[in-house]
């Protein structure tokens, strides 16, 4: 049998590599691809699939810090599809309710487990490996076990409103230290593809603005969970009037929650806003977000596929912190005149509220900032 490389990150043990089946070359004679593995690491990040899409960030760090690592990734099912076209994540394995059997077999060097949730800690705990960075597993207690004084400040925030209220960084910058990496500000990564691009390059083709006008993507929702991450109907009304009379293209955005909303404020406005439809996966709907000139949103998932891919966003803050949001250059954050912001209740009876003390002329003003940066 010819000599196998089994350290090299292009080998398969039951198939063909890609340099082979690119260029014919065989095991035991490559020298150009053979990209041995020095360090093997296991990141643990289950879920939301916005968490885990802004924890991509960290990914160009933890190749500075560990050359020629290959990187597995454990995540929710919910957020496989975030990965593909990914380069710096060789494997994503899918927690399902049990450890999957590579993580019950496998030797790796280190675990990066920035998550203190019980299952992420139990997990980053099971998994064979020399060490880990950020939380660990209390075997008695089932909790979580921060291994460093950045672990513990993160752990604390998520246990305490005001410590999580006077917070001034953003969440990479946090990760960042939990696990002990130098982040340099990147981006979230989200490689498109032509087919990805589709649906929004139709709808840029068939509904192109008029004049000088920009496409302007409006995401109206932002789950469930937190009523007022959303702004109100009033004030996306207004703001769809008042960018349609400037000569701009209103795309609604949403995912299936907000199919009634949508339709609702397509009515009212009586063709100003084209409803792009709310039943798109998630590769396609960042697709439609990637053609958008600029886009308003709440605190959610479209927030954070629109900041992967360098889109210019307004980004509307209440209940949850708009310090740990990184904006990058192209962001603009913006929260109500309330004093209780950053409260993380699910609903309140504050009046006016954090979104409704978010004016028109406010959320106006920094999109016209935006729109005045070159294009992208």
């Amino acid at each position: 049998m010819d000599k196998l490389k089994t350290d090299c990150r292009h080998f398969h043990s039951d198939r063909p590599c890609a340099p082979h089946k690119e260029t014919g070359v065989i095991c035991s004679s490559c020298t150009e691809d053979y990209d041995p593995i020095k360090t093997r690491i296991l990141l643990v990040k289950l879920n939301a699939v916005g968490d885990v899409l802004r924890t991509t960030s960290l990914l160009p760090a933890i190749h500075r810090q560990w050359p020629d690592s290959h990187v597995t990734w454990v995540t929710d099912p919910s957020a496989v599809t975030l990965f593909s076209g990914n380069n710096l994540v060789d494997r994503v394995l899918l927690y399902e309710g049990h450890l999957p059997i590579e993580l019950q077999t496998e030797q790796f060097d280190i675990v990066l487990s920035p998550d203190a949730s019980a299952t992420s800690c139990a997990i980053a705990h099971a998994a064979k490996a020399d060490s880990i960075r950020g939380f660990d597993l209390d075997e008695t207690q089932g909790t979580a076990v921060p291994l460093s004084e950045a672990a513990e400040r993160w752990m604390e925030m998520g246990l305490r409103d005001d410590i999580k209220r006077s917070n001034r960084r953003t969440y990479q910058e946090l990760m960042a230290d939990v696990l002990d990496i130098p982040y340099d500000k990147e981006r979230p990564i989200l490689a498109l593809t032509k087919e990805d691009k589709a649906a929004g390059r139709s709808l840029r083709e068939n509904h192109p603005p008029s004049g000088g006008g920009k496409i302007i993507g409006i995401n109206t929702g932002a789950g469930s969970r937190w009523r007022y991450k959303r702004w109100t109907e009033e004030g996306i009304t207004s703001l769809i009037n008042k960018l349609h009379q400037e000569g701009h293209r209103i795309f609604l955005l949403g995912g299936p929650e907000e199919q009634e909303r949508n339709a609702r404020l397509a009515s009212s406005v009586e063709g100003a806003a084209i409803d792009t439809g709310c039943d798109h996966g998630l590769r396609s709907f960042a697709g439609i977000i990637d053609v958008c000139d600029a886009m308003v949103t709440g605190d959610t998932l479209a927030l954070h596929i629109g900041l992967s891919l360098s889109v210019p966003v307004v980004a509307l803050f209440g209940p949850t912190s708009l310090h740990e949001i990184e904006v990058f250059e192209t962001g603009q954050r913006l929260a109500g005149d309330v004093e209780c912001l950053c409260c993380y209740l699910p609903d309140c009876d504050v009046q006016p509220n954090c979104m409704e003390s978010l004016s028109l002329d406010t959320v106006a003003g920094a999109l016209d900032k935006l729109l005045e940066t070159p294009a992208r």
